[in-house]
């Protein structure tokens, strides 16, 4: 659920469009709390602060894998 959570707000999908989302595709938990709960310990486990500051710390995290990914096929 997670992955799915990050990926749609990646893409700019805000909270209650990903309950609507979840629900459409039976993806469960898929209340508003529940989501709420998830980006809480999504943030808490990667130490941000805001949704925005969490927003640059995954960019980060995957730019530095794709440039790991890349060096190890040179």
């Amino acid at each position: 659920m997670e992955e799915l959570l990050i990926k749609y707000l990646a893409v700019g999908k805000t909270q209650p469009e990903i309950v609507a989302i979840f629900k459409a595709e039976r993806i469960e938990p898929s209340s508003l709390s529940s989501i709420e709960k998830a980006l809480k310990k999504i943030k808490k486990e990667h130490n941000a602060k805001t949704m925005f500051h969490l927003g640059v710390i995954l960019s980060k995290n995957l730019t530095s894998q794709t440039n790991m990914n890349h060096d190890a096929k040179k």
